[in-house]
């Protein structure tokens, strides 16, 4: 008797988690990220048309940078919101 009032509750308990929202999943892939800065890095396009990484900024795009790169500065939109 005692394990089915364990298994009962346990089942009980269980039955109260709510699954993952699946408007959580929709929201990051409603999500766009286009140009270089949108994900974090410091927003300059080098000239091979890549993003150019914080760690060789300085290298590619000179110091302070400005030439031979072109900055974007791109940010995340959301929802038609700027993130």
């Amino acid at each position: 008797m005692r394990a089915f009032i364990a298994v009962s509750l346990a089942l009980v308990s269980l039955s109260l988690l709510s699954p993952p929202s699946v408007s959580q999943a929709i929201a990051q892939d409603s999500c766009r990220c286009k140009g270089c800065g949108c994900k974090g890095g410091p927003g300059w396009r080098g000239p091979d048309g890549f993003c150019v990484s914080q760690a060789k900024l300085a290298e590619v795009c000179g110091s302070p940078a400005g030439t031979p790169c072109k900055q974007e500065a791109a940010s995340r939109v959301c929802f038609g919101k700027q993130s």
